[in-house]
């Protein structure tokens, strides 16, 4: 035996009695004696010799507890090796020590040395080492300590310099720093990704431990370094020439945090799922304060007990060891338990699976399953349930599950009450309905002279909400006109308050019209039923001296031009305007007149109740134009929308009605459109809108269609600064067409004689017959449309090739003249005559018809 083998067995020895178990010692000198090799009997004998102290061994040791000639072989503090001079010896495992050193040069600074231990220069070691030293070398991550340097000392052992991480346990500095669960999570994560990598360079740790895992300080950040591969093993590499073998029967890492794997007697079979068991156990501690398996647990066991528990042992969840645990210590996070139930129990029980099969494949498949914990996604290691996806999309969407679910209440209570108003509508619709349904009887009673019943029938009425003002005013006439008895007392008291609430009425419209007589004739009505017969005398001198005032007086303005038997401007002169009274006229808004062409059909709008709409198209009849009008019949579907359904216009031959609606499917704001029937005994077809170029994104209404059916003329706001055209100003455009068949043309608005600059709208065009004459309403957007001269104009000219003449007032105020067949009579709407609700339609007989008033250059003119 050589001097060198003597000098080894010293070593082994020194190193061996390091070791505080026999079966560690054993294991050891399987692991660095030849087999068959006398040195194992003799330093086997020598170690049962020094456990029984005996004396006369004790002076082969010195202090140091080492064999006489060591020293000149050990390193201390104050060692200089190559560029590296040894401060501090900070750490020592079975095969190296490791000290912090400082660097001379090329650059100052501390580092952490490890070299090999005196004794274990054997073969089976210096390959372990150097395996660490090229397996470190191998890596670059952050959260890895760094190899800057390796070589060998004078004696030949090898060494190699690490970066120096000042720092503590990972498990310290979460309980040190109290740091939440999501914290320790979060640090947890970079560990994984760490071993990630260094799995992805072919090493596996296999002693991932608290120890081996340090955290630093970096801009304020915690950052984990994973440190100590001197056990690693290269999976699909070789580290070195050297071959390393791991010997039969010998476990490699700490029992604590070793995989079932591992702990077999072979570890032949370990890939990197081994780690993937080592993070199991640290997140368990770092979680619960305690490792699965405690090391005390293990230690009491012995070596085949702790290996059957590593290997068939299932552990506690970990909710469930804290639930356990009746005192809490300082590792443990308050209140946690409730957070580490279900997902996390799942993911750290999926790493402690004994079957490696159902681990995660990989510390980057864990780390990712974490991230889903803390972003809650359902995370992979839970059974896929339906509810459990449920639940975790709430929780990771909680503030918009909030809100949505604010919205669809908000939603469902809208829905709800929008139905209990549609109820409460369509109740007041049919109650609506019921109670027209009852004044047309009325009416019908009264043209037959059967005051009795019809009195019957208005007595339920005189209050109603929507007809109980028509109701009364109905009475009133009856009871003027009825020599029947009188109505009972509290019928009578009903009566008086409302011929009060009327002539208060008309007192405020004298006094902001004082000018106006039609309001001194109605406030006389009233005066008649209340039998006040001076006021009756006084408002009806007023009433005539308005309409004959004095020449020269305040009250003789163009304003009273059109009073009865006066020529207008135009040239017209007109009779008496008289209301076409209840049967066709309603408390609320009914305008926009058309009459058909035998002079038997009113079309017009209304906005009654009884329609499908804000505003609906209604049609009254007469027998013969000698005859009174019929009461009003809707036109119902599907000519009438949800919508504004107005301005109809009857063609000649009766079989096209073209109107103005808001209804879905047009161009813009408002769009015209056009129905047909076969006869004018059969329903009216589907509304087709005109569409382009007629229709546009903004207003075209009130049309008006010529006797061939060639010109159709009507209101747009397109070229207007502004939304509503009734706001904005609107004018008169014409399209035409070669023929019936053929499609509308691009619209041409009518020159400066007709359309007037400024806010002005002009609207509401009818085309006589011969194509010569345009009737049309005119009003300034900004004002009333009864001030100045708002009202009917005429313009004209001599052949359809010629341009219009500049337009004249006509001298009517109301809107949308209709002409009756032999133009004898115009038929209109206004806020005047008799009203019986917002706007009532109207008639005027024409005694003297003109076509403009000419100047003496020859223009037609206003003045």
């Amino acid at each position: 035996m050589s001097h060198q083998q003597k000098i080894d067995e010293k070593a082994i020895f020194h190193a061996t009695a390091a070791l505080s178990t026999w079966p560690e010692r054993n294991a050891y000198l399987e692991q660095v004696c030849p087999e068959d090799h006398p040195c194992k009997a003799r330093i086997t004998a020598l170690l049962k010799a020094h456990d029984r102290k005996n004396p006369i061994l004790d002076p082969l040791l010195n202090d140091a507890g080492s064999f006489p000639g060591d020293d000149c072989l050990s390193e201390v503090p104050g060692t200089v090796i190559d560029r590296y001079k040894l401060l501090e010896k900070i750490g020592e495992g079975g095969m190296a020590v490791v000290y912090m050193a400082e660097q001379e040069e090329p650059m100052r600074r501390k580092v952490a040395l490890k070299i090999i231990k005196l004794g274990m220069d054997t073969k089976q070691v210096i390959a372990r080492f150097e395996a660490e030293r090229q397996a470190l070398a191998l890596m670059d991550h952050p959260n890895i300590a760094k190899v800057l340097d390796a070589g060998a000392t004078e004696t030949g052992r090898p060494y190699f310099v690490m970066e120096m991480v000042t720092g503590v346990s990972i498990t310290e500095y979460c309980d040190k720093n109290s740091l939440s669960t999501d914290e320790r999570l979060n640090l947890f994560i970079q560990v994984c990704h760490a071993v990630q990598h260094a799995h992805q360079k072919g090493i596996i740790h296999r002693d991932l431990k608290p120890t081996n895992i340090l955290v630093t300080q970096h801009e304020g950040q915690p950052v984990p370094k994973v440190i100590d591969f001197g056990i690693a093993k290269a999976t699909n590499q070789r580290l070195t020439e050297k071959t390393l073998f791991t010997r039969y029967a010998h476990i490699i890492g700490t029992p604590v945090y070793m995989s079932p794997e591992q702990a077999e007697l072979s570890d032949l079979d370990i890939d990197t799922r081994s780690d993937v068991y080592s993070l199991g156990v640290l997140l368990y501690e770092l979680l619960t304060g305690t490792t699965p398996f405690s090391e005390e647990e293990l230690r009491k066991a012995g070596y085949a007990e702790m290996t059957r528990i590593i290997r068939e042992q299932e552990p506690l969840r970990p909710s469930t060891r804290l639930t356990q645990m009746q005192v809490q210590t300082s590792g443990q996070i308050k209140n946690q338990k409730s957070k580490i139930e279900n997902d996390l129990d799942w993911i750290v029980m999926k790493t402690l699976e004994k079957n490696r099969t159902r681990r995660y494949e990989t510390a980057n498949a864990f780390a990712l399953d974490i991230q889903r914990y803390l972003e809650d996604r359902p995370v992979w290691a839970h059974a896929p349930s339906v509810s459990y996806r449920v639940h975790k999309f709430l929780c990771r969407n909680r503030s918009q599950v909030i809100a949505v679910t604010a919205v669809l209440m908000l939603v469902i209570m809208m829905i709800v009450l929008s139905l209990w108003k549609n109820r409460q509508i369509r109740g007041a619709e049919a109650e609506a309905m019921k109670q027209a349904n009852a004044l047309s009887e009325v009416h019908t009673l009264i043209r037959t002279y059967e005051y009795t019943a019809a009195r019957r029938k208005l007595r339920p009425l005189l209050q109603a909400e929507i007809v109980g003002m028509e109701a009364r005013v109905l009475l009133a006439s009856i009871m003027g006109d009825d020599p029947e008895p009188e109505e009972p007392a509290e019928i009578q008291a009903l009566m008086k308050r409302h011929y009060l609430e009327r002539v208060s009425h008309y007192t405020k419209r004298i006094q902001n019209d004082p000018v106006d007589p039609d309001n001194y004739l109605q406030r006389a009505q009233q005066y008649h039923y209340l039998k006040e017969k001076a006021k009756v005398c006084a408002d009806m001198e007023a009433y005539r001296a308005i309409l004959n005032p004095p020449r020269g007086t305040a009250n003789y303005d163009e304003r009273l031009q059109a009073s009865a038997g006066q020529e207008t401007p135009s040239g017209f002169v007109f009779g008496i305007p008289e209301n076409l009274g209840p049967t066709v006229n309603s408390a609320f808004k009914d305008c926009d007149t058309d009459v058909s062409s035998n002079g038997l059909e009113l079309y017009f709008h209304s906005t009654r109740p009884g329609g499908r709409g804000h505003s609906d198209i209604w049609m009254s009849k007469r027998a013969s134009v000698a005859d009174l009008w019929d009461s009003a019949v809707n036109l119902a579907t599907p000519v009438n929308s949800p919508y504004r359904d107005e301005a109809p216009c009857i063609t000649g031959n009766g079989l096209t009605l073209y109107f103005m609606s808001t209804r879905p499917g047009g161009q813009g704001g408002g769009d015209l459109y056009m129905s047909t029937r076969a006869t004018i005994k059969d329903p009216w077809g589907e509304p087709q809108p005109l569409g382009p170029p007629v229709n546009t994104a903004d207003w075209e209404t009130t049309p008006a269609i010529s006797s061939d059916g060639l010109s159709l003329y009507f209101c747009s706001n397109c070229d207007k600064v502004g939304t509503e055209y009734w706001a904005t100003g609107g004018d008169i455009f014409v399209t035409t067409r070669l023929t019936v068949d053929d499609p509308w043309g691009t619209p041409v608005k009518l020159g400066p004689t007709v359309n007037t600059e400024l806010a002005y709208l002009n609207d509401f065009p009818k085309i006589s017959d011969d194509g010569l004459s345009l009737y049309f309403h005119r009003r300034s957007a900004s004002k009333s449309v009864y001030s100045g001269k708002n009202g009917q104009w005429l313009a004209t000219r001599p052949s359809v090739e010629k341009p219009w003449s500049r337009a004249v007032f006509l001298g009517l105020r109301g809107v949308g003249t209709s002409f009756v067949p032999d133009r004898s009579t115009i038929i209109f709407c206004a806020r005047k005559y008799g009203g019986y609700g917002d706007v009532d339609l109207c008639q005027v007989p024409v005694l003297t018809e003109g076509r403009g008033r000419k100047a003496e250059d020859g223009r037609v003119t206003t003045e």
